[in-house]
């Protein structure tokens, strides 16, 4: 075969796989317009982590605003290292607004609406997570155990997220380099390293998000902010109450004796807690799981419903830290809600 044939031939097959993407990003957005149906709650779909030419994704951030209209989302922020330029291109659209993604040594830190270029000093994480928080609206720690195909922290990396305050955010799925869908292994030790903070008290908001390098990858998790109107000042105020859950595909609500997740409660042993969810998806799901003490303690059969309601109380125990909410689609996408946090009352 002549070598313009076979870059032909290529051609044909590039084109063939990316109509295949659009259609399943096409599918995904459906399943979400379906969904918040049955959901009937009001609920944003957020991209919070996105790369452009700006930094070292593949894409202008015109490829990526399209592709979240493609995906169904309702709003992203453009986050790339080591510049805002790209401030100048969202401010055309008012549902996209803008970011960072610095390195801060053994962590990234993700930050939103930051007025100015952030530059992290490396002197610690703590300290720079810090000057984040003063330079930004809203701070997170993005990949807290590293991300697909191959780059893996090593525990001291890891170890260095017990410096950071007792109360911050992180995601718990991450997308990058992934197309049809985002939770991995990778993801399953974030969850690992996210419940061993919970357990020693950490208050950790739990985040979704595609951190695209090429737009492919959006659309495959995001986080679903709950209550809050398309714009960034209520998307971010929302996130600072930890009034959010990540997923791949499902919308979750929960709560206990009334108080929304990324609630506080102070309770004495034995005190009642009562829990009540709600989780849809038009793709039916699979079962709903209440954890604490990174254990599940109740796991409720979707049995394929697309709406999966359920009550459930359980008494405060001692040395109980929090419960959070998870489920699996039928098709096996996940979602993890923020948790809500017990502290015991002293008698």
């Amino acid at each position: 075969m002549r070598k313009a044939e076979r870059a032909e031939l290529d051609l044909k097959r590039l084109t063939r796989v990316g109509r295949l993407i659009r259609h399943v990003k096409a599918d995904l957005a459906e399943r979400l317009a379906e969904t918040r149906k049955l959901f009937r709650r009001p609920v944003l779909a957020v991209d919070l982590h996105t790369h452009s030419i700006y930094s070292d994704g593949r894409a202008t951030v015109e490829d990526n605003y399209e592709r979240v209209k493609l995906s169904g989302l309702d709003f992203f922020f453009a986050t790339d290292h080591d510049s805002i330029g790209q401030k100048r291109v969202v401010r055309k659209w008012k549902d996209a607004s803008w970011g960072q993604e610095p390195g801060a040594g053994p962590q990234h830190m993700g930050l939103l609406c930051n007025p100015r270029h952030f530059r992290p000093k490396l002197d610690s994480l703590a300290a720079d997570y810090e000057r984040a928080r003063k330079s930004a609206p809203f701070a997170w720690i993005p990949h807290p155990a590293g991300w697909y195909p191959n780059t893996w922290y090593s525990d001291d990396m890891i170890q260095s997220l017990w410096t950071l305050p007792d109360s911050f955010a992180v995601e718990v799925i991450n997308g990058a380099n992934k197309v049809f869908r985002a939770y991995d292994r990778f993801d399953q030790k974030a969850i690992q390293v996210w419940d061993k903070l919970l357990c020693d008290g950490r208050r950790v908001t739990a985040l979704g998000a595609s951190d695209s390098h090429g737009p492919d990858d959006i659309g495959t998790t995001w986080t679903g902010v709950l209550g809050a109107k398309p714009e960034p000042d209520s998307i971010i105020r929302r996130l600072n109450q930890g009034r959010c859950f990540a997923s791949e595909s499902s919308l979750m609500d929960f709560s206990c004796c009334g108080k929304p997740m990324g609630s506080v409660m102070t309770c004495q042993n034995g005190s009642p807690l009562d829990f009540r969810f709600r989780v849809a998806d038009s793709a039916g799901i699979a079962s709903v799981r209440l954890v604490s003490q990174g254990k599940v303690v109740r796991e409720f059969p979707g049995k394929g419903n697309k709406v999966v309601e359920g009550s459930l109380t359980r008494r405060m125990g001692a040395g109980q830290t929090y419960y959070r909410l998870e489920s699996s689609a039928t098709d096996d996408l996940r979602a993890f809600s923020t948790p809500i946090y017990l502290i015991r009352k002293s008698l």
